[in-house]
């Protein structure tokens, strides 16, 4: 059953509360591992500039993708602005009383200090370092570095979110062999009362890794499923063979030979959803196939940590021929390696 990401208010814990309660009148950056509350943070706190400062604010989020997926947190809020793209409010975006932004690892510091000073008044920042998959690439700031390296006027209050809510601790446990930039591992910290094993697939080649994605997404039990991959080009080909093996697939990806973007995503139904890595980021699903991990490149690390904290229940990754090395790394009591577990009849 597809889970409901937004909560209510009363359910947060104490130093979520603290973060929607403190002032208004001074800015905020808030750091937090995938799972933690940001985005929901995020929407309650303009809610509350809504209700207690009007609607000259902004929301502004990283992908499109996101963007949506937040749509349904804004309607359950009945928030009045629309959210806006990071391409959006370099277009479109000025000068406002308050802007939130969500997903700040992955805006450049240029885009950063823009947000500063289109600010009449306060800010409010929230991310996670180790989400960030442009920091090789582009110039971006560690969220906890932010009020350093950015002019401002004020020094923001900087707060951190310690406990996950989303993840399972046996993704979390496996995780932590992927990721850079991450935390020490407390178990403790991991909230989530699912108990499922993470599976690690391995198969002969692609066509096969696809008809165990269908057997895995015909089931009866699994719902709210993604299937994330590292590029555009590999999203085409598996949608369309998935297509062809029958079911409702929604697809999300870049047709740069004809130069636009092919978007059939609704989040609010129950199709399985096939995108990118970077598409996912944001996002959270029941369960989460990430296939294609044979020709996986360490500099993808980051890309693939996020990919596989978007679920908040079952993750499976599969590769064909040999197990691939950043998958060797992972202690083998950590995973399953087979599709469904096998009972025998006594």
């Amino acid at each position: 059953m597809k889970k409901d990401w937004m909560i209510l208010e009363s359910q947060l814990d104490d130093i979520q509360f603290r973060i929607i309660n403190s002032t208004l009148d001074k800015s905020l950056i808030v750091s937090g591992c995938a799972g933690s509350g940001k985005s929901v943070l995020a929407l309650i706190q303009a809610k509350r500039i809504e209700k207690e400062k009007g609607k000259n604010y902004q929301v502004v989020v990283f992908t499109r993708a996101l963007c949506d997926y937040m749509n349904s947190g804004r309607e359950a809020l009945e928030l009045s602005n629309t959210f806006l793209t990071k391409y959006a409010w370099q277009q479109y975006g000025a000068h406002s009383d308050y802007i939130i932004v969500d997903e700040i690892q992955d805006f450049e510091q240029e885009d950063i200090q823009s947000f500063i000073n289109s600010t009449n008044k306060h800010f409010f920042f929230f991310g996670d370092t180790a989400q960030s998959v442009y920091k090789n690439f582009k110039h971006t700031v560690a969220v906890e570095d932010i009020q350093f390296v950015c002019s401002m006027n004020e020094r923001p209050k900087y707060f951190e979110l310690y406990n996950n809510y989303r993840l399972p601790v046996g993704v979390a446990k496996i995780a932590q062999y992927i990721g850079t930039d991450l935390s020490k591992f407390e178990e403790s910290a991991y909230k989530s009362k699912e108990s499922a094993i993470p599976r690690i697939l391995g198969y002969e080649d692609l066509d096969r890794q696809i008809a165990a994605i269908h057997r895995i997404v015909s089931r009866e039990t699994v719902s709210d499923v993604a299937i994330l991959l590292p590029d555009n080009a590999i999203v085409k080909e598996v949608a369309e063979k998935l297509s062809a093996m029958g079911g409702n697939y929604e697809v999300r990806r870049q047709d740069k030979e004809n130069k636009k973007t092919i978007d059939t995503l609704n989040f609010q139904s129950s199709n399985p959803k096939i995108m990118t890595y970077f598409s996912a980021k944001g996002l959270q699903f029941e369960t989460v196939i990430i296939p294609c991990l044979e020709s996986f490149s360490d500099k993808d690390k980051s890309s693939l940590y996020v990919a596989m904290t978007r679920t908040y229940k079952d993750l499976f990754l599969m590769y064909s021929g040999n197990m691939p090395a950043i998958l060797s790394a992972i202690p083998k009591d950590l995973y399953k390696v087979s599709e469904t577990d096998i009972i025998e009849d006594l």
